[in-house]
């Protein structure tokens, strides 16, 4: 072994000595003046730096640390996917993991840098600028008390889209998450713009049953304006059709998911609806005295003929507004007083009567709860500094927002706002997923508004022909004021939310 060695060095002392004879002018070091000296630029290719504590080093807040950091100059390309990245799970933070992401890839963004608009993302790399690797030290300036308190990865910018889950109808993908992410819409503004839209709706008028969303309508009317009578009544059966709204739109302020082990982060616009027309009526003579004039003062609704719901046509107003067809709807006599009683066939307690109700509910101002599951936001497209980190306690790591403390166990942290445009439901929204749940059907708070208007507001009638022949009667309401109304979203897929495949062939898990 010692000969074979010898014979090694000194074939390789040979070929040296060969290069240098046959390059003099490569291997001679050649004399510079200071001027020439000062005229050259070079740039290593590893770089270390030190960030002294802000304090005594005893980490009393999250920036009290020294930070020792050895980073790249230079910039690496990455194209990659984990099919399922699990950290800290049942660690310091007990049982449940920091990190569960499925189905993650980092690759580059179709239309930013040099990834194409319309390319296909496997044959674009994320670029990463300056790699680092950076550890956070207690007590520093101690030998006897020193000690790693903290391990960050990173890079100082991330170009790139970061992916996760798969586009389904259920929450996917971001399972739970540690650390800091400030989502906005655009780059115009610190906000979050939507559009949301409603399904059609059959709102029925009497709902008396246990559950939790019981509700009823009922109120009292004047015959004549009052000078003839004053019923009582309830609706006992019937609805009204609600075609659905569409094009919504909020802006609320752009909220940051910023914790540990956060499953959904909440959002809470305001918006207003349109206004609802109530009540149909195609001759428009159903209200006036002997059975003539306007029926309903606040328009007649356009009808559409492709509409349907509940297998009946519905009705679109113009200008914007929504109408409803619901009448005729059964009431049921509860009262009546007066001399007109005497006139009144069907006002006896406990007789039914049929009726048409007329008016406008107008602006409908509505209160949105939207919770949404972080397993809907899948694509997050990054231009910024993107960093992993493993922290015994609560660090500010450098070069970090103010508000991004780094919890104990892991976390990751993107420092610049993440654009996810408009949020945008994939579906309409249904205004009564389960009529006996009050948390997912907003009839009750309807309801209830609607009575309360009624108790201060009594509607009328002059349909003379109505009260004396007994038939249907066209009552006039009026516009109906409410107070903003409560709308919980929870768990809503996001048509701006897709994924993208990053893989070839028949490679998996995209």
């Amino acid at each position: 072994m010692s000969c074979s060695r010898t014979i090694s060095l000194l074939a390789y002392a040979l070929l040296i000595n060969s290069l240098l004879m046959s390059c003099p002018a490569f291997a001679e070091l050649q004399q510079m003046s200071d001027h020439d000296m000062g005229q050259v630029a070079g740039q290593a290719a590893f770089y270390t730096n030190y960030t002294a504590p802000s304090g005594d080093g005893s980490g009393g807040n999250p920036s009290d640390f020294g930070f020792y950091t050895l980073g790249v100059n230079g910039q690496v390309q990455l194209n990659t996917n984990i099919q399922h990245l699990q950290l800290g799970c049942g660690g310091v933070n007990g049982p449940g993991c920091d990190i569960d992401l499925n189905n993650m890839s980092l690759s580059g963004s179709p239309g930013v840098g040099s990834c194409p608009a319309g390319a296909n993302i496997a044959s674009c790399d994320a670029v990463l600028t300056n790699p680092f690797l950076r550890l956070a030290i207690s007590n520093p300036n101690s030998l006897s008390t020193r000690h790693v308190a903290g391990v960050q990865l990173g890079a100082q910018n991330v170009l790139g889209l970061l992916q996760s889950g798969t586009n389904t109808d259920y929450a996917n993908g971001i399972n739970s998450f540690s650390g800091y992410i400030h989502v906005q819409s655009t780059t115009a503004a610190d906000t979050v713009t939507g559009t949301i839209s409603t399904a059609p709706a059959v709102f029925p008028v009497y709902n008396p049953g246990n559950g939790a969303a019981n509700y009823t309508i009922h109120g009292n009317f004047t015959a004549l304006g009052g000078v003839g009578a004053t019923a009582g009544f309830m609706l006992t059966s019937g609805s009204f059709t609600i075609p659905g709204f569409s094009g919504i739109s909020f802006t609320v302020p752009a909220p940051t998911v910023n914790g540990s082990r956060l499953t959904s982060i909440t959002v809470n616009p305001s918006t207003t609806l349109p206004n609802v027309i109530i009540g149909y009526n195609p001759d428009d003579n159903d209200c006036g005295f002997l059975a003539i004039g306007a029926c309903n003062g606040y328009g007649t609704p356009q009808y559409n003929a492709n509409y349907s719901a509940a297998g009946s046509a519905g009705t679109y107003p113009a200008n914007g507004t929504v109408g409803t067809q619901g009448g005729p709807v059964v009431a049921t006599s509860t009262s009546c007083s007066g001399l007109g009683c005497l006139l009144l066939p069907n006002a006896g307690v406990g007789a039914n009567f049929n009726t048409h109700l007329y008016g406008a509910i107008q602006n409908i101002a509505a209160n949105v709860n939207f919770v949404q599951p972080l397993g809907f936001m899948h694509s997050l497209p990054l231009n910024s500094p993107l960093s992993l980190s493993l922290q015994s306690q609560n660090i500010l790591w450098p070069g970090s927002p103010s508000g991004d403390i780094a919890q104990k166990g892991w976390w990751m942290s993107v420092n610049n706002p993440v654009y996810v445009g408009n949020l945008v439901p994939s579906s309409p929204i249904n205004l009564c997923a389960d009529p006996n749940n009050a948390s997912t059907c907003v009839f009750p708070q309807f309801a209830q508004q609607f009575n309360n208007y009624l108790a201060n507001n009594p509607p009328n009638t002059n349909d003379l022909f109505g009260i004396l022949s007994g038939k249907t009667l066209g009552i006039q309401i009026g516009g109906v004021a409410l107070t903003p109304i409560g709308i919980s979203l929870n768990g809503v897929q996001l048509s701006s939310q897709n994924t993208m495949p990053n893989c070839y062939g028949g490679l998996k898990f995209c």
